[in-house]
């Protein structure tokens, strides 16, 4: 005699199956399974919008984080802070002179900018200084006190940083040398004491970068001022390159600052003289990264 399966199909109670449960449980409760629906629907489409947008940022965008970076650094901060946005750095040294035990770090995050820090032995910044090779790459600095004045690489030229007023009044720093080991640079050097917070800005052209670019296509600021400073630079050339007064700035002086597009900014911590550390040229020293 044949013995009746009382249990029925697998996983079936009271002659349902779990499919047909679910298809009960679902039309019963269509507001929860739609509110469940939208949330999971929401939580794909937030997460695809976050990935497109770190794709975007790191492929095209990446420029405003680099910006970003580089505007919440100052001369004064630790080394810590430094490396916890630009990573530890390519190169240390210890600097030339400077009268103490300073030491020269040099980061490049990206391959479009460097940044040196001269540190003290207590790994406090006693300059910042960024420099930048890529006319694509400009972020701004700010100098002076409370924000005076603004620097943007690759955009400002030496005649437009000061307001003419200002301009008229200040020296410019030039040395090239006759060595292959000897820097090309040409500076402005910024110091209002109280009114420029006791800091020390200084922007100019670093020959770190192979080409000095200009507002004109085709003109060169690189051949234009070795030529400039070999006819001024007098009988003795001073160890450190010269200092021309603004007097001494002739028209053919003017003419070639309004075509030196700068590609570097440096300032120095509160009561330190930028001088002490550069006194030839601002920011990366090509001796040391090429």
């Amino acid at each position: 005699m044949a013995v009746e399966d009382s249990e029925g199909p697998e996983g079936a109670v009271g002659g349902e199956t779990a499919g047909e449960r679910f298809s009960t449980f679902t039309k019963r409760n269509i507001l929860l399974v739609s509110v469940f629906f939208l949330s999971n629907l929401l939580t794909a489409v937030s997460t695809l919008v976050t990935a497109v947008t770190v794709l975007r940022e790191s492929r095209t965008d990446w420029h405003a984080a680099e910006y970003r970076k580089l505007s919440q650094l100052r001369a004064g901060y630790t080394l810590e802070k430094f490396q916890q946005e630009l990573g530890p750095p390519v190169f240390r040294t210890a600097l030339e002179g400077g009268g103490g035990p300073f030491v020269r770090n040099v980061y490049r995050p990206r391959e479009q900018y460097w940044v040196e820090v001269i540190s003290d032995k207590n790994n406090a910044a006693m300059t910042y200084a960024v420099t930048t090779c890529d006319p694509a790459f400009r972020p701004e600095f700010f100098y002076g006190g409370a924000r005076k004045g603004r620097v943007v690489l690759n955009e400002n030229t030496l005649s437009d940083v000061l307001p003419p007023e200002e301009q008229r009044e200040e020296s410019l720093k030039v040395y090239f040398g006759y060595t292959a080991g000897s820097p090309g640079v040409v500076f402005q050097v910024y110091d209002r004491g109280a009114a420029s917070a006791y800091r020390q800005f200084a922007w100019g052209l670093n020959e770190v970068c192979p080409t000095w670019h200009s507002k004109t296509p085709g003109y060169d600021p690189l051949v234009a001022w070795a030529g400039w400073y070999q006819k001024h630079q007098g009988q003795k050339e001073p160890p450190a390159g010269h200092s021309f007064l603004a007097e001494e700035l002739n028209e053919g002086a003017r003419l070639i600052m309004a075509e030196s597009v700068v590609n570097t900014y440096a300032e120095s911590a509160v009561d330190k003289t930028l001088l002490t550390f550069y006194p030839k040229q601002i920011g990366v020293n090509r001796l040391v990264v090429q």
